[in-house]
């Protein structure tokens, strides 16, 4: 598939597909400083909250498989975009969620951890993945 945008590649198209579905769920959130629609605010995050856990877990697993050095750094990024997560799902629950610092978060936090944590193994990987074939 062909992305209209280079903000989540790396290369390699499986975690790419993966980036693309984020910033495709990333574009569903309103960008206004209260929910505008709480149902489909609240399927929006628990959609969010599992492809996140997903995701994590695929990337996690994928440096395991290909032995990428600086693994506990990356799942401890992870795990505080999480926690981050977890405080905006917290903050929709108690009435208070800004849809647009979430949205700006996500995106932000996704671009800049693709481009350094990501960047990181994709190029291990990638240079493993050339030498196989």
């Amino acid at each position: 598939m062909k992305h209209q945008t280079d903000r989540h590649v790396l290369g390699i198209p499986e975690m790419d597909e993966q980036h693309f579905y984020l910033y495709s769920l990333f574009d569903n959130i309103d960008n206004s400083e209260s929910v505008t629609d709480a149902a489909f605010t609240k399927k929006l995050l628990e959609e969010l909250d599992a492809y996140l856990l997903f995701h994590f877990t695929s990337e996690e697993h994928f440096i395991r498989m290909y032995k990428v050095p600086g693994f506990a750094e990356h799942k401890a990024d992870h795990e505080q975009a999480g926690e981050r997560f977890v405080l905006f799902q917290n903050d929709f629950e108690n009435g208070v969620l800004n849809p647009s610092k979430l949205r700006k978060f996500l995106f932000s936090w996704l671009k800049e951890h693709s481009r350094t944590s990501d960047a990181l193994y994709a190029e291990a990987v990638l240079k493993m993945r050339s030498r196989a074939l």
